[in-house]
Order: structure tokens, then sequence, then C-alpha cells
């Protein structure tokens, strides 16, 4: 399919831009990425969904994205920059789905949650109009100026065809073993400390309760929700993502347990 299909008809831009970066807020990145959309379009509303992303976590990045892109009006467009290749190869790509746009690196994150059949087209570089941009700071010189015009309305240039059959980073699986228990890890750790693991359970199982959970030498009981336990103590519920997280009343379940995204959980009904 060449590039004259790669805006979908339906596409009607609101003029939202999410913004998700391992930029952190210390350094003035985001600040002038940020001016470099409004130089573009200055009508833009941003919305700064995460920059607390560790450097070069392109799966952490993924899964926010994933997890939030739902929550916004049909036209927003969605700028994730991390960007761990940046001023080498790889391409940007822009993706169309539910009326929703996406850009990012080609690096796989997009690829981990869109849908296998999602059309993936990359910038044409050369026919953007764009000034050469610095080796380091893509987010201003390319992402930037093309976010502004997708939600000014604008086409992009594209590459003729759309990319074809490249794999996403992976979030881990929850593998169901015969006993009934789930083995799964922790996927990430919030910024409360929270352990949350790769388990989604389904509508009929998703009473934390009756769940506990094995990790670190612990075994972790479930609760319905943070307050029906004491200061201090170790939980197991069912967070906002839907997902088992480990969490610790008034502390870090992080800390406490000395544990991070890959380690191991295992998640069992309770015996009584």
């Amino acid at each position: 399919m060449d590039s004259g299909s790669a805006i979908p008809p339906d596409w009607s831009p609101s003029g939202i831009v999410t913004l998700t970066t391992d930029f952190g807020l210390t350094d003035p990145y985001v600040g002038i990425m940020k001016g470099a959309i409004l130089k573009e379009y200055a009508a833009a509303r941003f919305v700064d969904l995460t920059h607390g992303v560790a450097p070069q976590d392109v799966r952490a990045a993924a899964w926010f994205l994933s997890k939030s892109w739902s929550w916004f009006p049909a036209g927003s467009v969605h700028l994730a920059v991390v960007d761990p290749g940046v001023g080498g190869e790889r391409q940007i790509i822009l993706a169309f789905h539910e009326g929703h746009a996406f850009l990012a690196p080609d690096n796989g994150l997009l690829q981990a949650f869109l849908p296998s059949s999602t059309l993936l087209w990359p910038l044409d570089l050369g026919r953007t109009g764009l000034p050469a941009p610095s080796h380091t700071f893509h987010g201003r010189d390319i992402f930037a100026p093309i976010a502004a015009r997708l939600a000014a309305g604008t086409p992009p240039a594209l590459g003729r065809e759309a990319l074809q059959g490249l794999g996403g980073v992976e979030f881990p699986e929850a593998v169901r073993c015969s006993d009934g228990s789930v083995d799964t890890e922790i996927l990430l750790v919030d910024h409360y400390g929270n352990l949350i693991s790769g388990f989604c359970p389904g509508p009929e199982e998703a009473d934390s309760s009756l769940w506990e959970v094995g990790i670190a030498g612990h075994l972790v009981p479930g609760a319905k929700t943070y307050g029906d336990v004491g200061s201090g103590d170790l939980l197991a519920l069912l967070d906002s993502y839907g997902h088992i997280e480990v969490a610790q009343r008034d502390g870090s379940a992080a800390q406490v347990l000395g544990v991070g995204p890959g380690d191991p959980m295992t998640v069992t009904r309770k015996s009584n």
C-alpha cells in the first residue's frame, strides 16, 4: 500500500498532543520540544503523559502509552520519544489507530501494543522541509514539528510504502501452570514503589482478595484496597491498569523487598 492511503479519511485532529519521553524534568528538553511544537502550531494543547520513563526504557514507554491513549479523545496525536538510536539509521514512524495518531521511533515502541495489522509509515525526512537535524535531539528537530503539523491537520511527508513485519518490544507473559498458579515478572516499578506485574486477570477472577503473590521469599496476601491492611503491611491488589501489583501500605514494596523490573512473581489462589 502506498502513502496516498496513509491518512485515514476520518482523521480529524483535536489539537491535543500527548508527550511520553525519558527526558526527565531537570533539563530543559521537554520545554524546548514544546516550544518547537508551538512554533509550528501555536494552538496545540499538551498533555504530559510522562517524562519519567527510565533512560532508554522503550518497553516502559510502550506500556505506559498502551494503557493511556484510549482515555483521550479521538484526534489526539500521541508523541513518544524514547529513542536510544537517535541520530542513527532507525526510522521515525507514524501510525493511525481508532482515530488516534501515534508518532515514535521505529524501535518497537508502537509495535508493542498496536494491532499487527496497523500500517506503520516511515517519514520521508527529505521531503519534510525541515532543516538538517542535530545528531542528538530529534525530539526538537523532527518529532516536534511533525507532531505539530499532525495536530494542525497538515499531512506529513511519508515514505512510499508502509513498514511490514517488524517486531515490537515484548511485555512479560503471564504463564498459567498446571496447578492454577500464574508465573509472571515485575513489569515496572511506579513512583510509589508499587510492583506492577505482567498478570492481568480476566473479569471472572479480578477479585484480588482471592489471590496471593510469592515474591522474593515472601507470600503477600491479596486485598481489595490499600486501606484493607495496616501501615507498613505488604499487599497484592488489582491496580488501575487492571494488573496485579504488590504494594506496601505507606511505603515502597520495591525498597522493602529489594526487587525491580524482571524479577519473578508467582500469583496463586488463596488456599482458604
